[in-house]
């Protein structure tokens, strides 16, 4: 089996993953953490060990167990990485964009964006909605995604709000409605035979977030 070729992050992303910036370590992780990715896309979480892992990367079984104890830790990290990569492109999309309504609009095109650049990223999405439905340490961290996630929208909000366009409660309103169209909104579309394509999905979802921004403000 050919080994997996470790993909170019920023320091940026290596310190929000690891906490430090990147070694020949932490590269190990991530090929491990691409690897894991792979066979959850392709063959499933029962079909995923330590050993085919291993295989996918050049290693044998115990040397993935030394960069990761147990396969709950190494789904931690590949959490962590997908939707920090996730994070990284959708703030790089709102900074290209121009100021205003181009903003928000890249806010929540960035989310899907970053799948249709990840696809296989979708396999760890779903894998972690699941855990985040029964044990409170992924649900915390799904909280503070989700929290992120509100703040990045409502920071696009904010020359409305100083041009009084919008106030800051509604404001607030749009950013976390805007959050749940967006989850709700793929969520259905991987967990169902849902009538669009990813694209189709994207512009509906926008055009429903405009049409909130308006409903509750003079934008």
């Amino acid at each position: 089996m050919r080994r997996m070729r470790t993909p170019e992050l920023s320091d940026a992303v290596y310190y929000q993953i690891f906490d430090f910036k990147r070694g020949r370590g932490e590269k190990r992780k991530i090929q491990i953490v691409e690897a894991l990715i792979e066979c959850l896309a392709t063959r499933g979480l029962d079909n995923t060990s330590f050993e085919t892992l291993g295989k996918m990367v050049g290693m044998n079984r115990t040397h993935v167990a030394y960069y990761f104890q147990s396969r709950d830790d190494l789904v931690r990290t590949a959490v962590r990485y997908v939707f920090v990569v996730g994070q990284q492109d959708t703030i790089t999309r709102i900074e290209k964009a121009a100021a205003g309504r181009a903003r928000f609009q890249a806010s929540i095109e960035g989310w899907f964006e970053w799948l249709h650049r990840h696809p296989k990223y979708a396999s760890v999405v779903g894998l972690f909605y699941y855990l985040a439905s029964y044990d409170k340490s992924y649900r915390s961290i799904q909280n503070s995604i989700r929290s992120m996630g509100e703040e990045r929208i409502l920071s696009t909000l904010t020359p409305f709000i100083e041009k009084g366009r919008i106030t800051p409660a509604k404001a607030r309103t749009v950013a976390r409605s805007a959050q749940v169209l967006i989850t709700g909104a793929l969520f259905n579309f991987y967990a169902s035979d849902y009538p669009l394509n990813l694209r189709q999905l994207q512009k509906q979802t926008v055009k429903d977030a405009l049409f909130l921004l308006e409903a509750n403000s003079q934008v």
